[in-house]
């Protein structure tokens, strides 16, 4: 009798107990796969999210400073005025934002006055649009640089989708007639002595191509460094 009540005892578990036992254990490694995937998933969001920050910045960091450079003459000591001597004006002064404000378009001397002894491409107060335009755009959720008369990709459209850029350009006169050693004959109209002072305020928005719902964007403002004269004194 003692011998069959150790026999029973070690029968093991019943088939309810089985059932339950394997029932907690699904439930178990269900939660932990949820748990998993989920963290998976929020990582490679997390990668996403940074990348797409990171090229955003990286653009925008390119655009302001290349366009900071925006009316760079390289003999500006010309442009000063002299008693007696014409006042010559640099050509590079242009900043126009595109129609639409998804673009941007601008141009800076690259003449080597400075830095060759016998320079290849002298100073001559011309813009060459193949050498000395440059500019910024947005095509077909990519963004452009204008470079050597050319448009090239600045962004990788395999990994971020750029959907919108908007470029401002405020622009602020300041008078300068008081400066002319003569003033504008009375009943008359003269062109305005003015110089320009550029800001430009620049919003990049972009999207990671893999995932529609990882959206980030980059606000950056610079003043262009070059300012424009416009207008002359009285004769």
């Amino acid at each position: 009798m003692p011998g069959r009540m150790n026999i029973q005892r070690q029968r093991g578990f019943s088939l309810v107990e089985m059932m339950v036992g394997l029932t907690v254990g699904m439930i178990v490694t269900a939660g932990a796969v949820v748990m998993a995937t989920q963290q998976l998933a929020d990582h490679r969001r997390l990668v996403l999210e940074t990348q797409v920050q990171q090229d955003l910045r990286a653009a925008a960091d390119l655009l302001l400073r290349d366009m900071r450079r925006a009316g760079f003459w390289v003999l500006p000591e010309d442009g000063v005025w002299s008693e007696g001597l014409p006042l010559q004006r640099s050509a590079y002064g242009a900043v126009e934002a595109m129609a639409g404000n998804d673009g941007l378009t601008y141009d800076y001397s690259r003449a080597d006055n400075r830095t060759a002894s016998v320079p290849k491409f002298p100073e001559d107060n011309v813009v060459n649009p193949n050498r000395e335009q440059f500019g910024f755009r947005l095509r077909n959720g990519t963004l452009q640089f204008l470079l050597g008369g050319r448009w090239q990709p600045l962004t990788d459209p395999g990994t971020l989708n750029i959907t919108g850029f908007n470029i401002q350009v405020n622009t602020q006169d300041i008078p300068l007639e008081e400066f002319c050693p003569r003033p504008c004959p009375a009943g008359t109209v003269c062109d305005p002595f003015i110089q320009q002072v550029r800001h430009v305020n620049v919003r990049l928005v972009g999207e990671a191509v893999h995932d529609a719902n990882v959206v980030r964007s980059v606000t950056l403002s610079t003043r262009v460094r070059n300012d424009a004269i416009s207008g002359s004194c009285p004769a």
